[in-house]
């Protein structure tokens, strides 16, 4: 909490550092004669200086004389006209009679200005702090969300500094005695300090907006999914924050970036060429959280490599399923992604399945299918609100194919149902007399003249003794 004696401490304390700063440089507003040159030569020299850079013919230097050069980078801060109340303040002055009197190096025209700054700088910050605590607050108490009433609630105390750097910067610029070097200063601390000021509220603002996208994902994703998901987005959405403030920086101090992005691009170029499955298993992995085509706990088959089991993790370049001999695989994405998958447990894990079964010729069909579907459907575990279906499917070469269908609660069951169902058959069709015939073949042989002979004399062991 920012009260009024530290704001009214840091001004004192600026004002201080501005009087000695001031005091050990040229103000701006002085003009330096040498001893033996009148001013009228100065201003010739200056006239002459400013034909030059009109376009006037240059005159090479006299020998002997120093020729300094200097390239500046970035565009100074060029000295502030007077405005209305230094010009007020300047005529009190002369009205008075105090405009010649100097004080630790400021005219008294000075001191005025300099209280003035102190009493501007506690204006504007009661004005800034009246700003938050009622017209925010009211604006943001009218909206129909929340979400701007807690960014505001916690970016208060930035918002508060924001304010005393704009009442400090705005109460410093306006000193006339102040040198451009020191104003120069100001500029970029105040330039930095709002920089950071900015980050840390956006720093703020992504957080809230991660929140409540992760609120909305949860109540459709599954709690892993999304903290692998949220990671994976508040790496990147951070890592573009930061990119910018930190692009805004160095513009700000005539730092080109361009250098470094053509250091990163190529980076990234070797990286991505280095990296191929890498990011292809990368790539895989966001779209299937994005997409869900299944999610932890769900049984799946994978038809790449002929694997199915539960979902144990998913991440980012692997997904994990144990299979139902407690094994562990490992698959990449990549793989996933190209490959046809099954889900047996989403979006409903109930399951249907089917077997089929030969009945003989000359039998009663309607009877048949009456004790097909009574023994199937007193079986525990089938499900009771679903039809078990015993349909004549196709004509075999000794039976009829009956393909019998019912519906379990979850695929975990099919081996054990396929066991009991098979049993429960059995039992009842034999009971009620049904004959379920098994393929046979009659072998004959056909022997003639002195091929049978032989072939006796092969097969009778006396004859040949």
């Amino acid at each position: 909490m920012v009260n009024k004696p530290i704001v009214l401490t840091v001004m004192i304390l600026l004002a201080i550092a501005a009087f000695f700063v001031a005091s050990c440089s040229t103000p701006a507003y002085l003009e330096v004669f040498a001893p033996d040159t009148p001013p009228t030569e100065t201003l010739a020299g200056t006239d002459a200086v400013s034909e030059a850079e009109s376009g006037g013919d240059e005159q090479a230097p006299e020998s002997g004389e120093e020729v300094i050069e200097a390239v500046a980078s970035r565009t100074p801060v060029p000295t502030s006209t007077p405005g209305a109340i230094e010009i007020v303040v300047d005529n009190f002055t002369e009205n008075v009679g105090i405009e010649d009197i100097i004080f630790l190096g400021l005219s008294s025209a000075d001191w005025i200005n300099l209280v003035i700054s102190v009493l501007l700088a506690l204006v504007l910050y009661r004005v800034g702090m009246w700003l938050i605590r009622t017209f925010l607050r009211r604006v943001v108490a009218r909206t129909p969300t929340e979400f701007d009433d807690r960014f505001l609630e916690e970016t208060d105390q930035q918002i508060r500094w924001l304010i005393i750097v704009f009442v400090i910067e705005k109460s410093l610029l306006r000193l006339q005695f102040l040198s451009v070097d020191f104003k120069s200063t100001i500029k970029d601390t105040t330039f930095i300090l709002y920089l950071l000021i900015f980050a840390v509220m956006s720093w703020k603002l992504v957080n809230f907006g991660l929140e409540h996208l992760e609120d909305r994902l949860s109540q459709r994703m599954d709690t892993s999914q999304v903290n692998t998901l949220m990671q994976l987005v508040g790496m990147l959405v951070k890592f573009v924050v930061v990119f910018i403030y930190f692009t805004i920086l160095l513009d700000h101090f005539g730092i080109s970036i361009t250098a470094l992005a053509a250091v990163i691009g190529i980076g990234g170029l070797a990286l991505s060429l280095a990296a191929q499955d890498t990011i292809a298993d990368f790539i895989s992995g966001i779209i299937i959280l994005l997409d869900q085509p299944f999610r932890i706990g769900d049984r799946i088959e994978v038809d790449a490599i002929k694997t199915w089991g539960d979902v144990t993790e998913i991440g980012l370049r692997t997904t994990k399923i144990r299979t139902r001999d407690n094994r562990l695989v490992m698959i990449p994405n990549s793989t996933i992604g190209n490959s046809p998958v099954v889900n047996y447990t989403f979006p409903d894990p109930r399951y249907r399945i089917q077997i089929e079964v030969g009945i003989g010729y000359g039998q009663d069909i309607d009877e048949i299918r009456r004790v097909i579907k009574e023994a199937v459907g007193n079986i525990n575990g089938v499900l009771k609100d679903k039809p078990v279906d015993a349909l004549f499917l196709e004509f075999g070469e000794t039976n009829m194919i009956f393909r019998i269908r019912w519906w379990i609660d979850s695929y975990v069951d099919t081996r054990r149902m396929f066991d009991t169902v098979n049993q429960a058959l059995y039992t009842a069709l034999e009971g009620a007399g049904v004959e379920m015939p098994f393929t046979t073949y009659d072998v004959n042989i056909k022997f003639d003249g002195g091929n049978a002979e032989r072939m006796a004399d092969t097969f009778n062991p006396d004859k040949k003794k």
